[in-house]
């Protein structure tokens, strides 16, 4: 064959080529693009969770806070390594306690100051109550002897003055008439001639002193009744009344002595007690600067824990802390709460009971199963990054550890089983595709994919419900096909053929 023949053979096979190549490719309605298996859904009947997927930390259930409870100058001098697992009794830390122990020796100082005022107030009380015993004792003593002694005028010296002047009187008065009847007698003898000028005289002599010395006995009793016994009468009362008051007075004063005592008896008892309780609180402090682990667990700072974690001062030696600080926690790791966020729009699906499912980023190969422990009751803001966001934080309790090397502050995600859907049609959500308000998928058919309408109810991460518009059988796609896969699009809502 020539050359000329060999090549118009060749563009015969070429056109034929060319021809078959065209017609296969009509057969096939022009798609030549693979789908995997992977890439297409067959819809059927079954049950999927609705779950709700969140993040967050671990935290322990229980754990036990030690606080510096140092009122003052509490600074580190032997610190625990964080991490490390203490048993009950085991030192945490140590505080400088050499100021404590100054003011404790003080204060022991002062304790026994203070306890020998309060005896030597004691011996002063026992001597002014003996003091106050013995003057008391002695105006009392005057009391009686001005009673006696009154007692004594009114039923002795009285009575007998009495009888004297009443005896004087009677006397006196004898006296008189005897001699008055002598006179009388005398004067009679006088005119008879027998008796002299002289013996008359004596006679009338002796009757003027016998009537004067009546009178006078009679001014006696006067005199006594109206001025003496009542001079004498007033002068005892008097001397009773005051031994009476001079009683009263001293009971007065020794009773302010006694009182005056009694009050710095209670100041030296105030003030022993104050410094006794001073002392107790320094010895009690004393006491706080060495803290020991009241129970078995691993001890984490209170510096690597919080929000500002990454700003916070590592715990060291040395370093100071303030009163009632938050020094380090003991958890414990064997009851382990995951406390993550959820989105407020989403908060409202989950209440205690829940079932979850926990996996912590450090120990992937983990799944532990969980409980809704409890929901937040306010929501918390997104701060300053995303200030319109509020989630609630809920806690999840992990089941069965296994021995799993939980610790706080380890990152986990969590999934939420808020509700089980039976017994429905469902699709993957990666095959659910939106227009405005349409929802529709890409239904195998006509050798290729077309945009089908359909009508969904439930749905989770990974599932969602198909209402209507897919029966049993159906395929799917799971993507955005190319365009030479597409056979038909929506238009008015009705799927056209191309």
């Amino acid at each position: 064959m020539n050359k000329k023949g060999a090549t118009s053979v060749w563009v015969i096979v070429v056109i034929v080529i060319i021809v078959l190549g065209w017609f296969l490719f009509s057969l096939s309605g022009g798609n030549t693009e693979r789908v995997f298996d992977g890439e297409v859904y067959t819809v059927e009947v079954g049950s999927f969770d609705v779950s709700v997927p969140t993040s967050g930390e671990l935290v322990a259930e229980n754990q036990i806070n030690i606080y510096n409870h140092l009122e003052s100058g509490a600074t580190i001098i032997e610190l625990v390594e964080e991490g490390s697992y203490v048993t009950a009794g085991d030192v945490l830390l140590l505080l400088n306690d050499e100021a404590i122990k100054d003011n404790i020796r003080n204060s022991e100082i002062s304790v026994a100051s203070a306890q020998n005022s309060l005896q030597n107030a004691k011996s002063s009380l026992s001597i002014s109550e003996k003091k106050r015993d013995s003057e008391l004792a002695i105006k009392q003593l005057d009391i009686d002897l001005a009673t006696l002694a009154l007692q004594a005028w009114q039923e002795g010296e009285v009575v007998a003055k009495r009888q004297d002047l009443a005896l004087a009187v009677q006397t006196a008065d004898k006296n008189y008439q005897r001699l008055l009847k002598k006179y009388e007698s005398s004067v009679a003898l006088y005119e008879q001639k027998f008796l002299s000028k002289d013996e008359l005289d004596q006679d009338e002599i002796a009757l003027l002193n016998a009537e004067a010395t009546l009178k006078k006995a009679k001014l006696d009793v006067v005199v006594y009744e109206n001025y003496t016994h009542l001079q004498e009468q007033q002068k005892k009362e008097s001397d009773l009344r005051q031994a009476k008051d001079e009683y009263d007075r001293a009971t007065e004063r020794l009773a302010a002595e006694i009182k005056s005592v009694n009050s710095n008896i209670d100041a030296n008892k105030n003030n022993l007690e104050s410094h006794q309780e001073l002392l107790t609180k320094q010895q009690g402090q004393l006491k706080k600067c060495a803290v020991v682990a009241p129970t078995d667990g691993m001890v984490v700072y209170a510096s690597s824990m919080g929000r500002r974690r990454e700003e916070s001062e590592p715990l060291a030696v040395g370093q100071g802390l303030y009163r009632n600080q938050l020094v380090m926690t003991i958890p414990d790791t064997s009851n382990m709460v995951a406390r993550v966020k959820v989105n407020e729009a989403l908060s409202g699906l989950i209440t205690s009971g829940q079932r979850a499912t926990v996996v912590c980023d450090a120990l992937p190969e983990f799944v532990f199963e969980g409980t809704v422990l409890s929901v937040g009751v306010l929501a918390e803001g997104g701060g300053w990054r995303d200030p319109n966001r509020r989630d609630y934080t809920v806690e999840i309790k992990l089941l069965h550890l296994n021995g799993a090397p939980l610790k706080p502050s380890m990152r986990c995600s969590a999934k939420i089983f808020v509700e089980q859907i039976t017994d429905v049609l469902f699709v993957p959500v990666h095959a659910i595709h939106r227009d405005g308000g349409d929802v529709w998928v890409w239904r195998k058919g006509n050798g290729g994919f077309s945009q089908h309408i359909v009508t969904i109810g439930s749905f989770s991460e990974s599932y969602s419900e198909v209402v209507s518009g897919l029966v049993v059988g159906d395929v799917v796609l799971l993507r955005e096909p190319s365009p030479s896969m597409v056979v038909g699009r929506l238009s008015n809502k009705e799927v056209v053929d191309e």
